[in-house]
């Protein structure tokens, strides 16, 4: 997809519906496709907004061609204070993460979750699939393929799922209401910074506090794999499997006292509100087990390219 004027000229949104936020650092050889992706979208009504780490290859080069995104340049202490950072600027209702060297594959995916989200006040946070990539942009699996015969459960069901595969929702894609965000993210502190995955950190929380999700079965995003991603470095020297071992282990420590009724679990609607009803033992443990999802799971191949979607 060529960049046109009409595009590059896109004016800023001074009461966006959706903020983007992209924490970034030396991945601008990606940027364009990943603004591309964003541009493309079938709804307008959103703002991007670029927290950069003092990148010192073509980022920001990049990024000045797009006049619609809002955008600062500084040191921070990684990707978490720079989403914080991000967190701070948006204006939008809603909020979405994307990284320059991913983006969004499904053109009606800012669509879809403002329409869910609009309609139903008790859901919090929409989510669809996630597809790999390529370095070099060709599309590989979809994670997760056995939802397409065997969906996850919405809503106040969700919460039995999670107690049973650990599942947390791929961060590339999903769409939360921004005060949950707030909510949920964490503060972040210099001292502990790679002791927890903040995002890890949110998705407990996220179900802790009782709010509710809703999948929608398309695949709506694409993550690049590429070996300066943070994923990939954290993964490489041992920081994520550590992290999510202290995900699940927190887990396993709230099942425990639901189960033990040393905790009381209430929902919440999307604006923290309690809701009726709560967590029922009896019902947990009628619910199938499924397998425990601790990472990505078999995936469905699809072989087209970046360039195909775009076009």
């Amino acid at each position: 997809m060529e960049i046109t004027k009409s595009l590059v000229g896109r004016k800023i949104q001074d009461r966006p519906k959706i903020s983007i936020v992209t924490p970034s650092k030396n991945t601008g050889k990606f940027a364009k496709d990943t603004i591309n992706t964003i541009l493309a979208q079938t709804n307008e009504n959103w703002e991007h907004i670029v927290v950069d780490s003092l990148s010192t290859d073509e980022t920001l080069d990049v990024i000045r061609q797009y006049s619609h995104i809002r955008w600062i340049s500084e040191e921070d202490i990684g990707f978490d204070e720079a989403f914080r950072k991000g967190l701070s600027m948006a204006k939008g209702e809603y909020v979405m993460f994307c990284a320059f060297s991913d983006g969004y594959l499904d053109k009606n995916w800012f669509n879809r979750c403002i329409a869910i989200l609009d309609k139903d006040s008790e859901i919090s946070l929409v989510w669809g699939f996630p597809q790999y990539m390529s370095e070099d942009g060709e599309l590989g699996d979809i994670s997760y393929d056995f939802f397409f015969d065997d969906p996850p459960p919405p809503g106040r069901d969700h919460i039995y799922y999670w107690l049973k595969t650990y599942f947390h929702f791929p961060e590339g894609n999903f769409c939360v209401r921004r005060n949950v965000m707030d909510d949920c993210y964490p503060l972040v502190d210099s001292k502990t910074t790679d002791e927890d995955c903040k995002m890890l950190t949110f998705n407990y929380r996220f179900n802790t506090l009782g709010y509710l999700p809703y999948f929608i079965p398309v695949a709506a995003n694409f993550g690049r794999i590429h070996s300066d991603s943070s994923g990939h470095i954290r993964r490489v020297d041992g920081r994520m499997k550590m992290q999510e071992e202290k995900y699940y282990r927190a887990i396993e420590d709230y099942k425990k006292q639901l189960i033990n009724e040393r905790k009381v679990h209430r929902y919440r609607d999307g604006f923290g509100n309690l809701l009726s009803g709560g967590f029922d033992q009896e019902k947990y443990e009628s619910k199938t087990s499924p397998p425990v999802i601790k990472q990505a799971s078999p995936k469905r191949k699809v072989k087209t390219i970046l360039k195909r979607i775009l076009e």
